[in-house]
């Protein structure tokens, strides 16, 4: 299990392979917008339903604590979680990282990313959101990306646009 403490800036946080990403595209050119072209294409859903990309989006801006841990690892946050999203198709050749998704606005290379330690192989992820509230506040808010080994790259079944919200009070 990794622990990140994650600032969001860009609604949004992504764990991705960068050598198949970079393969995607033939090579991504520092500064290039991958953000746009994933909004204004095919290329966001296919590179997520290829497991190059697994996104967590339209999530408030703010600070998270993001755990990335095997599903034979216990949660930390000691509660149930209050959002969850399954099933989204992963494929890690050599190395797996997380960010803020304000890295696919400019690409630069490792700018912004943590590495996760991760086996190459296959994976089916599943996403839980977790908010603390104390006295009517929250005191703590973040999520799990939950990796289970599988033998081949399992069939998207988690929805892009589903409300995963947790920094708010807002009834869920």
């Amino acid at each position: 299990m990794k622990r990140f403490d994650m600032t969001v800036d860009f609604n949004g946080i992504v764990i991705f392979d960068p050598a198949r990403l970079s393969d995607y595209y033939g090579g991504i050119k520092r500064g290039h917008n991958v953000w746009r072209d994933f909004t204004t294409t095919n290329m966001g859903d296919e590179v997520v339903q290829q497991g190059i990309v697994v996104p967590l989006i339209g999530i408030n801006d703010g600070s998270y604590e993001v755990y990335v841990r095997s599903v034979s690892e216990p949660s930390c946050w000691g509660l149930d979680s209050i959002k969850d999203n399954k099933g989204f198709p992963l494929r890690v050749s050599v190395r797996l990282v997380i960010a803020d998704m304000a890295v696919l606005l400019d690409w630069y290379e490792d700018e912004g990313w943590f590495d996760i330690d991760c086996e190459p192989g296959f994976y089916d992820v599943d996403i839980y959101g977790y908010r603390k509230v104390v006295s009517g506040a929250v005191q703590s808010c973040g999520y799990d990306f939950v990796l289970t080994n599988v033998e081949r790259l399992p069939t998207m079944t988690a929805e892009l646009e589903k409300d995963m919200q947790v920094l708010t009070l807002e009834e869920d």
